[in-house]
């Protein structure tokens, strides 16, 4: 262990106004799996002022959450934005110092970030030991080996957090996301425009972003067509790029498309959430949906490769109650690490493997599951999808403020 790793954090736990960076500027499933370390630093510091650096694109499910005090966008790719291009990276600079941060947590490793976070003097940096920029501008880093795949990505996530003396048990902190009452409500009437009558609904959003293998396409649709056949409206959603997908799915469908409603991610994302909390069940592949979905309480039937770091050991649903969640990952033992090596791989094409009636059947069981939930807590509708709460964040952070601080640290 190096000096740099072996030091300790001088920080007073109980009494300590500090500011806190958590960087996750990432595609929206890796930064729902980050929010679990939003929650555990949030009770160790309960007077402390949180930021969390995200794409402009998640924000909106990320604002709202209690524990977090403020969003720093940061999206460097579009041109238009603050911290765009060389003077943008200065622009980024001055926001770190102006925000005074004391400890910085980067869950994403980046270059541009990491130099960014050293030039404004942070004093705790905290991240993964990987890339070469790591080693010279974190010095509270730990060595993860996450393409070992030995634990979930939120599990390495607060991982990282023994580095400020907390450690936490696998899965005891669930994924949050914050959708607005109002967002809800015109999910709600723009389903009912739809055609919607309010009875059970199905989501299933069949896109990908192509970080992992996919379910083939023609499963998506037999399975619609079952769904649709039976009797349940399926609500089918895809973002904008996926727009081609849907149009395929509706022409496939037939005159079956007057049973489906189609979502074509024109709205910001969290209107997707919007729509989702009226769904019974959510079918998707290993996409950002997906763990919305899961943050948002709904049961999901899901499917993953066998690759190593795209398996859902690592990407699948985050849950303490697995029995909420139906993963199929094919039978072949093909032994990759990092990518499917199609054609000469003798289980090519594997997705195709899970069928269409073993997929049926968990979305039979998981729906009546749902439903039956559903019926028998109409009266505590709050709890059963308590990341939507009409609450003041500012009331919650007080109830963590009243706890007893656990200093862990020297």
């Amino acid at each position: 262990m190096t000096s740099m790793e072996s030091a300790k954090l001088n920080v007073p736990v109980s009494n300590s106004r500090l500011s806190i960076l958590i960087v996750r500027p990432d595609r929206l499933g890796d930064v729902i799996v980050s929010t679990p370390v939003f929650e555990v630093i949030k009770r160790h510091y309960p007077r402390s002022r949180l930021t969390v650096m995200v794409r402009e694109a998640v924000a909106p499910v990320i604002r709202g959450i209690p524990f977090i005090d403020d969003v720093l966008i940061y999206d460097p790719e579009d041109k238009e934005s603050r911290h765009s291009g060389f003077k943008g990276f200065f622009r980024l600079l001055s926001d770190l110092r102006q925000g005074g941060f004391r400890i910085a947590v980067i869950l994403q490793s980046e270059r541009r970030i990491a130099l960014a976070l050293y030039l404004a003097r942070i004093r705790y940096r905290i991240g993964p030991f990987s890339k070469i920029h790591s080693f010279l501008f974190y010095n509270r880093g730990l060595r993860q080996h996450r393409s070992l795949v030995e634990m979930h990505e939120a599990d390495y996530n607060l991982q990282l957090l023994r580095r400020v003396g907390i450690r936490v048990g696998a899965r005891n902190i669930r994924t949050r996301v914050h959708i607005p009452n109002q967002v809800r409500e015109d999910a709600r009437v723009w389903l009912q425009q739809q055609g919607w009558n309010g009875e059970p609904l199905i989501a299933v959003h069949p896109g990908m972003g192509g970080s992992a293998l996919n379910w083939p396409e023609t499963h998506y649709i037999e399975l619609i067509r079952a769904v649709l056949k039976e009797g349940t409206t399926v609500l089918i959603t895809g973002g904008l790029a996926e727009a081609a997908l849907l149009e395929r799915i509706r022409d496939a469908l037939g005159t079956l498309n007057e049973k489906a409603i189609f979502y074509r991610g024109a709205r910001p994302i969290d209107f997707l959430g919007g729509l989702f909390s009226w769904c019974s069940l959510v079918v998707a592949p290993s996409t950002g949906p997906l763990h919305l979905a899961v943050a948002l309480g709904k049961r999901v039937v899901t499917f993953f490769p066998p690759i190593r770091v795209q398996s859902a050991i690592r990407w699948g649903p985050y849950l303490s109650d697995e029995s909420r969640a139906a993963i199929f990952v094919p039978e072949a033992y093909c032994g990759q690490d990092f990518e499917c090596r199609k054609q000469l791989c003798n289980y090519f094409p594997c997705m195709k493997s899970l069928t269409v009636p073993q997929a049926l059947e968990q979305v039979r069981r998981h729906l009546q599951a749902a439903v039956n939930e559903e019926t028998s807590s109409t009266v505590h509708a709050s709890s059963a999808v308590p990341v939507i709460s009409s609450r003041v964040p500012s009331v919650e952070r007080q109830a963590f403020e009243k706890q007893e601080s656990k200093p862990e640290l020297n």
